[in-house]
């Protein structure tokens, strides 16, 4: 077993959001992802991996496939490998984002 704080990994910088990676292994990658009011992750996809989000701190707005939904602490999302998503804290607190992208297995 390996444990790790994520916690810890609620790491805020004022120029941009930051990405803080808490476990990487072969198949798998756990991240935070951490905005402060008005900052933005601009639209991008993942082909061959999946996400599942988790807001564990804040407020603010995903755009998927131009769909957009506010999201809360406490939400969880989603996110299949062709989907473009796109993130941003409209609120006026800090935001962390709690990400674990799985890869897929590849298609034969």
């Amino acid at each position: 077993m390996e444990k790790k704080s994520a916690v810890t990994a609620q790491e805020f910088n004022e120029e941009r959001f930051t990405k803080v990676n808490v476990f990487k292994k072969d198949n798998s990658t756990m991240f935070v992802l951490n905005f402060m009011p008005g900052q933005k992750l601009p639209e991008h996809n993942h082909p061959g991996h999946e996400l599942y989000l988790h807001v564990a701190r804040g407020t603010g707005r995903f755009t998927v496939e131009d769909e957009t939904s506010g999201v809360a602490e406490g939400d969880v999302i989603h996110i299949g490998s062709e989907e473009k998503i796109s993130f941003e804290n409209d609120g006026t607190d800090p935001a962390s984002i709690y990400v674990t992208m799985m890869r897929l297995p590849k298609q034969h």
